[in-house]
């Protein structure tokens, strides 16, 4: 049995739209995540949000495009399919600082929010290229003894168009191109496939036509990719390979910021770049105090780098070593927040660009061939805001990776943002159940307010090895009995199970 429709040029050309359009919706989702960070952040609520409406989206396309591609079966009319998603993506890519900065002002449920970006957004050009896959197959099969035969290789090539356009996306273009320029690129590349698919009867009316859009692709993402920062909000912004950083100034303070309408990750006081202007740096003091021979140290979680310029410029016997996973982060210190060529190449400072995680266990396989000292104190500041928390450095088994790489009376000491009691306290409870069950002394200082269990504050946990003397005397240095004033007796959770890597919903736990 015979289909009777036609198709001008062939297979290859449908396996080519297939291939292409396949690779263009994966790299439309992974730059989804760049337009979206400088305004609901980078977490896993965002990331949940964009692949749930893409995919909702695609469902639609896929339905609706089988009854047009039913009625309709002509090229002529895919092309023009495939040629309104690469329009509607040139126009995100000039409207989507406004329309963002309009549908998130004032507002702060994360979870509506970023569904309702991701649909304004994404929702039409994904359903567009939903259609695509649809309306191929019911081009490209003529003779109906050999459906599986066309189908499975026309979703095969789609199917190897998207891993294309995964690394493609998430490899290349982010690591080169502005988020406006990559969405022109996706739109340019959608239009060729509309002008490669036509049949007899162009999409395009006339070559007057074609050369003015192709003008306007061209000259708005000209335009974007030379005025595109100033679209975003105040401050300069960089896409780095793991984030969108925006660095900002106010008065004498510079801050850094991976995540909108947080908490800033690191902040410093321009004329005095080697203090440590976070409150709950200054406990690393109470390391020093405790272990007043500390000579390793290790630093999780680079930033503006404020305790490891601190510790090199105040302490001359003390080796610093950061794992910071993003290397960007790395050149946005040495550029805006005093990270100088002088200490860069200090012998004391080792930076490493890698996942904290990965770092712990080679470091231990180090320290059991001998190649490597154990650490004396062990600083974990990796979170970029109390909702965007990497929850693998939250859980008893990376405290027990941790713990590994400590000497016998090392000390560990990291920052949350939680409450101890009230309705926002599981993670603090979760966080602080698994220290317990790694390290036998466990003591809280509240940085912010320490009379208050309720108060969502940066909250420093300290894991200890052996016990240390909390009391002072007249011998005590100020700064340390100032401290000492913040620490707080907490009572281990019976409610709240310890975080682990099977289990570590801290999303849930910050968002509730």
């Amino acid at each position: 049995m015979k289909s009777q429709t036609k198709h001008p040029g062939g297979l290859l050309r449908l396996y080519t739209t297939s291939f292409l359009c396949g690779a263009m919706v994966m790299a439309l989702e992974m730059t989804g995540s760049r337009v979206l960070a400088p305004y609901l952040g980078t977490s896993l609520i965002v990331w949940t949000s964009l692949i749930g409406i893409v995919l909702a989206s695609l469902s639609f396309g896929y339905w609706y495009g089988g009854i047009v591609a039913d009625k309709h079966p002509n090229v002529s009319l895919l092309a023009k399919i495939i040629f309104a998603a690469g329009l509607f993506i040139a126009v995100t890519g000039i409207s989507y600082p406004f329309v963002l900065s309009a549908l998130t002002a004032g507002k702060t449920n994360l979870y509506s929010l970023s569904v309702l970006c991701s649909i304004v957004l994404f929702s039409v050009p994904a359903a567009l290229l939903g259609m695509v896959s649809p309306f191929v197959v019911r081009l490209a099969v003529q003779d109906l003894g050999s459906t599986g035969t066309i189908v499975g290789r026309l979703y095969a090539f789609s199917c190897i168009g998207s891993i294309l356009g995964t690394f493609l996306g998430g490899f290349i273009l982010i690591s080169l191109f502005k988020v406006g320029t990559i969405l022109f690129l996706i739109a340019a590349a959608l239009v060729f496939v509309a002008l490669l698919i036509q049949g007899q009867k162009p999409v395009l009316p006339d070559l007057k036509t074609a050369m003015f859009l192709v003008a306007i692709f061209l000259g708005s993402g000209g335009w974007l990719q030379i005025h595109g920062n100033s679209l975003l909000p105040n401050g300069h912004h960089w896409d780095t390979p793991y984030n969108h950083v925006c660095v900002y100034q106010v008065g004498n303070l510079r801050y850094l910021q991976t995540d909108p309408g947080t908490t800033c990750q690191s902040f410093m006081i321009v004329d005095r770049p080697n203090d440590l202007a976070s409150q709950y740096c200054q406990y690393n003091e109470l390391a020093f105090h405790f272990h007043p021979n500390l000579q390793n140290m290790l630093v999780i979680g680079g930033g503006g780098y404020s305790l490891p310029k601190h510790v090199l410029t105040t302490r001359q016997n003390v080796n610093v070593d950061v794992v910071e996973i993003d290397p960007g982060i790395t050149k946005v210190a040495r550029q805006y927040f005093g990270l100088t060529g002088e200490m860069l190449a200090d012998s004391r400072l080792r930076i490493t660009h890698e996942d904290a995680r990965r770092f712990l266990r080679r470091i231990q396989r180090e320290i059991k061939a001998g190649s490597k000292p154990k650490y004396d104190f062990v600083f974990g500041d990796a979170f970029n805001s109390h909702y965007n928390i990497p929850f693998h450095l939250t859980t008893k088994e990376y405290m027990e990776e941790v713990s590994a790489c400590l000497s016998d009376d090392g000390i560990f000491m990291t920052n949350i943002i939680s409450s101890v009691s009230g309705e926002k306290q599981k993670l603090f409870q979760g966080f602080h159940r698994a220290l317990t069950e790694v390290f036998p002394h466990v003591e809280v200082f509240f940085a912010s307010d320490p009379t208050s269990e309720k108060y969502v504050q940066n909250i420093v946990l300290a894991g200890l090895k052996k016990p240390y003397d909390l009391t002072t005397d007249e011998q005590t240095p100020e700064k340390v009995v100032f401290l000492m004033k913040h620490h707080k007796k907490v009572e281990v959770s019976k409610t709240v199970p310890p975080l682990t890597d099977a289990f570590a919903p801290v999303e849930w736990y910050v968002l509730q």
